[in-house]
């Protein structure tokens, strides 16, 4: 999988790399965020377990409207991880194919609960980057950076940095106007 890519110029840039999977813990997902927008790279599945490529994508600060943190059960992966674990322990004369719908059946149930990243753009449409359970505590610190950016006060930070200006030139031109005073006699 690809490294996020940022543009010259951005700055302030964090990045995470995050489990999307307690059983696939070797596979990341990244998420980067700079003063200019929020970039994702996760890998993409079959069926939560063969791994298939992977998808990115990228949210400029200026057309997000909110980040947030949920954390959710899949009732789907639940009843189909309890259904394999009982299919698991019916195929008892079958070692292979019990151990193997044991595997599964631990897998999907490992997996029934996930923490995501909600990313709502100025339309209201949300983006989800789902990781696993037991990184919420760090995906929630990520959301804080993020919304630390989108938050900060853009116009106040320009208008800061333009009266910063404006005082230097002013205190150049009082030096320049003190050094012609004094070498007039």
């Amino acid at each position: 999988m690809p490294n996020l890519q940022f543009a010259p110029g951005e700055e302030n840039i964090t990045e995470q790399s995050f489990s999307p999977s307690i059983v696939l813990f070797w596979l990341k997902t990244r998420m980067g965020v700079s003063n200019t927008r929020i970039a994702t790279t996760s890998s993409n599945t079959l069926l939560g377990v063969i791994p298939l490529g992977y998808g990115d994508s990228m949210y400029p600060l200026a057309n997000v409207a909110g980040v947030s943190v949920d954390t959710k059960l899949s009732v789907s992966r639940l009843v189909f991880g309890l259904v394999l674990l009982a299919m698991a322990s019916a195929a008892s004369s079958a070692a292979a194919v019990g151990f193997v719908l044991l595997v599964f059946a631990v897998s999907m149930l490992a997996n029934a609960m996930s923490a995501t990243l909600k990313i709502t753009n100025n339309a209201g449409v949300v983006s989800t980057v789902a990781v696993s359970i037991l990184e919420k505590a760090k995906l929630e610190r990520f959301r804080e950076q993020i919304n630390q950016r989108l938050f900060a006060d853009r116009a106040a930070l320009r208008h800061d940095e333009h009266m910063q200006v404006q005082k230097q030139q002013l205190l150049a031109q009082q030096q320049r106007l003190e050094s012609e005073a004094d070498q007039q006699p």
